[in-house]
């Protein structure tokens, strides 16, 4: 994947962490419940589809073992995250509350970091399956900047220091595509460790898009304009099956 791909994720993702600014603060949940929606099922979709069967295309069971690791360790930052990669827009207040956003800040942008990995690698051939994959972390990455914005920046005017923060949160998934790309020519003679990190993020995905389709719907019921989100992220998710 060219560099033109990773300076489109890092554009796509301040955009997400600005837009609070731009919004009235009524509709910032509305519309982050939506984006994530679409983008939880275009990930959800992505994994399903192009993910695990790369994963899987050899039979080894310690894959499965690095999909369940990948999991519990999302569960686990989730703890540090607040969980602001799926929705949750509000930290508890108190004298800690600096050292929370802190925390969150430092925790998402490792979880960002370890979403650019796949990208800077090798492993999709096919350039609609690498167009597709890049798009899932996109619709992903636009919406976390838009909470993590909402819940550490909220009631504070855009000035130089936050646009500095929500840059540095930018960059994070490319700069881990752009290591993974130095890296992929050392990692591809390792197939079988690379595999095993491919399972791990893969498991990391599974737990956020699932928890993002089905945690923020108030007795496990869609909405009309949820469903439309999540039908349309899927079937887009699926058109390069057709290509």
């Amino acid at each position: 994947m060219n560099n033109s791909a990773f300076l489109l994720l890092a554009v796509t993702t301040f955009l997400g962490g600005i837009l609070p600014f731009l919004l009235r603060k009524k509709s910032n949940d509305t519309v982050l419940k939506l984006l994530l929606s679409f983008g939880g099922s275009f990930l959800f979709s992505v994994t399903i589809l192009y993910l695990i069967p790369e994963v899987f295309s050899v039979a080894d069971p310690m894959c499965g073992v690095f999909v369940l690791l990948g999991f519990f360790f999302q569960i686990i930052l989730e703890q540090f995250t607040a969980g602001v990669e799926h929705g949750h827009l509000h930290l508890h207040h108190g004298k800690n509350e600096r050292l929370m956003k802190i925390q969150v800040f430092v925790s998402l942008s490792l979880h960002s970091f370890m979403e650019g990995i796949p990208l800077g690698t090798g492993m999709f051939e096919n350039a609609t399956t690498r167009q597709t994959f890049l798009s899932g972390i996109i619709l992903h990455e636009l919406p976390a900047a838009f909470a993590l914005s909402s819940i550490m920046y909220a009631g504070k005017k855009l000035n130089p220091k936050i646009l500095l923060l929500i840059l540095l949160y930018a960059i994070m998934a490319p700069s881990g595509a752009i290591l993974s790309k130095l890296l992929s020519a050392e990692l591809l003679t390792h197939e079988q460790a690379f595999r095993y990190i491919m399972a791990f993020i893969v498991g990391t995905f599974l737990h956020i898009s699932t928890i993002i389709l089905f945690e923020n719907s108030p007795n496990h019921r869609f909405s009309r304009y949820k469903i439309l989100s999540v039908v349309l992220g899927a079937f887009l998710a699926s058109l390069s099956l057709l290509v």
